[in-house]
Order: C-alpha cells, then structure tokens, then sequence
C-alpha cells in the first residue's frame, strides 16, 4: 500500500509539472486591428499556447503558454516571424517587408 502512494504521489508531481501554465505580457510593436489578428492567429496556432489577446491600447499581448510545450523565447520569435517586435526582440525584416503599409512600424517604411 505505501508503494502505492509513493507511486501515485510522485505520479502527481510529473502531471502537476506537465500542466504547468504560465502567463506573460509581451510588448509589440502593433499598429492596428489587423497587426492585433496577425499576432494572435500567429499565437493561438504555436502548440503550447493556451490563450493569447493583443490590448490594441497598449500594444502588449498577453499569453497563457504551458512551459513544458513552448517557451518564452519561442513565443517571441513566432512574433517576429509575424512581422513585430516582442520585447527586446525585432521583427524579422523579411516578415516586414510582407505587411501592409500601414502595419510597418515607422523605422521600416522607407
């Protein structure tokens, strides 16, 4: 029986682990409603993240990501890969030169 608790028990802790979520705020460099549609469609598709919304406000998207699945640098280069700076991150140039016009940030429309 105490073979089985241990065994139960330290089954616990590795699903506890496994399901572990984290939440972060990204700042980016968004413009629009369609920079807002480009992240989060970008994001809610990476396997690992749970839950991502862009404050078109503030420009900082919010992501609720299982740790286990995708980290945090991951997270920030699907960003750039769309087209927009994560944080310390730049956008990738040629993910850029895709957007809109309008969804460029200043520094790269000329």
């Amino acid at each position: 029986m105490i073979v089985f608790a241990l065994i139960f028990l330290a089954g616990g802790v590795n699903a506890q682990e496994l399901k572990k979520v984290e939440e972060v705020t990204i700042q980016t460099s968004a413009k629009c409603g369609d920079c807002k549609v480009r992240i989060e469609d970008a994001l809610n598709y990476l396997k690992g993240v749970k839950f991502a919304e862009l404050d078109n406000e503030t420009k900082a998207v919010t992501v609720r990501y299982k740790t286990k699945k995708v980290s945090l640098d991951e997270i920030k280069a699907e960003i750039a890969a769309a087209g927009y700076d994560a944080d310390e991150v730049e956008a990738e140039e040629s993910a850029v030169a895709k957007l809109p016009a309008c969804c460029k940030p200043s520094e790269h429309k000329h």
